[in-house]
């Protein structure tokens, strides 16, 4: 079985220009190709384009001594947008990208359709795309190299094309991705070209974006999270850490199911925290999650609705999260509709009361993969979304 469920992939092309449209155009330079090349529409072009300011820092991370040289490592890179006459949302948003991509996964769809960054800039919210500590712009982890992101073999059969090898029995349901979804497609072409791999040592990661997501919600204040797969982790972490700046959490599809990976044939442990492999506050305490998490197998296993596995009752709570409204969205197509349930059921347990679970087919909107940010139905997600985030920013006024 291809192991792909791990790496949440995504990203579009790397350049980074003043508005967030990509178009494809023909080109007569003075080179010799007929081709053509993907480029960012200029503000005055016509198309969604989302006029903004934009400014770019690093937060987290520290200096260490390495083979008797300093560096810095563990930063994470920032890329704060802003609608050109303000911000009228109260709330600004964190995107968080999934595995193998970087912050540019949000600007725009590898099709040249605008992406969720510029939507919501239209919206009127303050974004802001970061890179995870340790790839792409974000810098490196000492001595951890970056390891290459998923085979375009296992994208297609988890994600753009996963109709065709059907590993699940709801990939069939599987229509929205623009393109064949497949190699030599100029669509999916785009998507993988921008993959930057990912870390070795996730654990690590996870501590360091801990420290500098809770540093930026300090200079931004209060946010709501977004985050895609491999990115889920961050704003469970960041929520724990600073409670009081996290006003909503949305996860598309987080990384999951809790406590065991589901990649391949057999479950393997994972996350021992649940949602995490770093540290989680519960109460009672954890201090060892293998001797104080007791966790018991729950349901009936198929491939259609995979077991999960739970805390036993009395369920310790995850008490600085339990006021925190959180949005789990699945589509019907994805492979994750076969186990995303587990980590609602994880989030009720522990006290997270304020979850809800969203599958986009039961209001619908059909056919969406792993990706449905990038599909060809993304911004009927974008408006559902943005219909929740209001509804949480009224209650919290």
């Amino acid at each position: 079985m291809l192991a792909f469920t791990l790496f949440g992939l995504g990203a579009l092309l790397v350049q980074i220009a003043p508005a967030l449209t990509l178009a494809v155009r023909a080109t007569n330079g003075t080179g010799s190709g007929n081709g053509t090349i993907p480029t960012f529409n200029s503000p005055t072009s016509g198309q969604s384009s989302t006029l903004h300011t934009r400014e770019i820092f690093y937060v987290g991370g520290q200096y260490v001594e390495e083979d008797g040289q300093h560096r810095y490592i563990d930063q994470m890179y920032v890329e704060q947008l802003t609608p050109a006459g303000g911000a009228t949302q109260p709330f600004p948003l964190v995107f968080f990208h999934g595995g193998g991509a970087s912050g540019t996964t949000w600007l725009n769809t590898p099709d040249g359709r605008i992406g969720w960054a510029a939507w919501f800039l239209k919206q009127g919210y303050q974004v802001h795309l970061i890179d995870y500590t340790g790839i792409a712009r974000s810098g490196r982890q000492t001595k951890q190299p970056a390891r290459d992101a998923t085979s375009t073999e296992a994208a297609e059969a988890g994600f753009t094309h996963p109709e065709e090898r059907r590993l699940y029995p709801q990939a069939v349901l599987h229509t929205q991705w623009p393109g064949t979804g497949k190699r030599g497609d100029p669509v999916f072409d785009a998507f993988y070209k921008s993959l930057v791999g990912i870390v070795t040592d996730f654990e690590r990661q996870q501590y360091a974006m801990r420290k500098a997501g809770a540093e930026l919600l300090d200079i931004i204040g209060p946010s709501i999270l977004i985050a895609h797969s491999l990115g889920g982790y961050f704003p469970w972490l960041i929520a724990d850490a600073n409670p009081t700046k996290v006003r909503a959490i949305v996860q598309l599809e987080p990384i999951s199911p809790p406590f065991e990976g589901l990649e391949g044939p057999e479950p393997v442990p994972a996350r021992a925290y649940g949602l995490t492999s770093a540290a989680m506050t519960f109460d009672p305490p954890v201090r060892d999650p293998a001797v104080d998490l007791v966790t018991e197998r729950v349901g009936v296993d198929n491939p259609s609705r995979r077991f999960c596995r739970l805390q036993k009752e009395p369920a310790k709570q995850l008490i600085n999260l339990v006021d925190i409204p959180v949005l789990v969205v699945a589509g019907e197509a994805s492979i994750h509709i076969t186990y995303d349930h587990c980590t609602v059921d994880f989030l009720l347990q522990a006290g997270v009361k304020k979850t809800r679970y969203l599958v986009l087919a039961d209001i619908g909107i059909k056919g969406n993969g792993h990706f449905s940010f990038l599909e060809k139905n993304s911004l009927d997600i974008a408006e559902v979304v943005n219909e929740w985030m209001v509804e949480q920013a009224k209650e919290a006024a």
